[in-house]
């Protein structure tokens, strides 16, 4: 990773929280970037982190580090509503945005951010690093020679078995509160398996949705009460898309099951398993 010119591209992080931090950890091993400034509003932690990972500027408002000429893009690890405000922020600066997933709160927020970035030129990427994992390659090159044969539906499934953030021993409240995060095990999770079988399948176009959450498991009360639990914890959507493949969907943080499909499905993860499946004719 470099410029054009060979030199190292000039990065500034917003949001240094749990998700700022292990993108800071992955920079560690990419040659070319230098992450040279970071923004978050709480300057306690701010401070410590670019300690932690020899950062020279913090800031407390992303604003202030946008106004530099020398950073050429930007790291947004901040909550899902706020992706929008500081990419377009980032961008209208002059910037290239990396996004945390989801790509926004909204799919008026996350369109507002498409356009922006084609007005102006500038790249947009989210992350979903699932999209580059060896097995998802792996079945695209299937589908594209067409050893699968015709695709009509598709299953993305993911599961934890008591994970949903703060009231479930990790993570802070804003986690679970939808003013700040939007939703819940759909925008956590859910939106790894969905975008890696849109990919799969071609990112065809939606004919309609249909879809129902739930919050049915119970929390100890104190931790419920501090927690404003107001998202999801089980999510579930069936989508028809315009040329006659369908797709279900179903995105648990809580369930006492050992897995959604079958026993192997449980054992790649003793926290976490998500399975994406497509039925296929040959």
């Amino acid at each position: 990773m470099a410029s054009s010119e060979g030199r190292p591209i000039r990065i500034g992080l917003i949001g240094t929280g749990q998700r700022g931090q292990q993108h800071l950890e992955s920079y560690q091993g990419i040659p070319g970037a230098e992450i040279v400034a970071v923004a978050d509003i709480n300057e306690a932690v701010a401070q410590r982190v670019a300690a932690e990972f020899n950062i020279p500027d913090v800031y407390t408002d992303y604003h202030d580090l946008l106004q530099r000429d020398d950073i050429e893009a930007v790291d947004i690890c901040l909550h899902n509503n706020l992706h929008r405000p500081a990419a377009v922020a980032a961008m209208e600066a002059g910037k290239h945005v990396f996004c945390e997933k989801p790509m926004a709160g909204s799919y008026a927020d996350a369109r507002i951010m498409y356009d922006t970035a084609q007005a102006l030129g500038r790249k947009l990427s989210i992350q979903l690093f699932t999209l580059f994992r060896p097995e998802t390659r792996a079945a695209r090159l299937l589908i594209e020679a067409g050893h699968l044969g015709e695709l009509y539906h598709a299953r993305s499934t993911g599961f934890r078995r008591r994970g949903r953030p703060y009231v479930d021993g990790y993570g802070t409240p804003t986690f679970v509160q939808k003013r700040h995060s939007a939703g819940g095990a759909l925008y956590d999770m859910g939106v790894y398996h969905i975008a890696g079988l849109l990919y799969l399948l071609g990112n065809p176009s939606v004919a309609r949705i249909t879809g129902k959450t739930y919050q049915k498991t119970p929390m100890e009360p104190k931790l419920e009460k501090s927690s404003g639990y107001d998202v999801e914890e089980l999510g579930l959507g069936f989508v028809h898309f315009t040329n006659d493949i369908t797709l279900d969907i179903i995105e648990a943080w809580a369930i006492h099951l050992d897995g959604l499909e079958d026993r192997a499905s449980s054992e790649r993860s003793a926290a976490s398993a998500s399975i994406h499946s497509v039925t296929f004719r040959t």
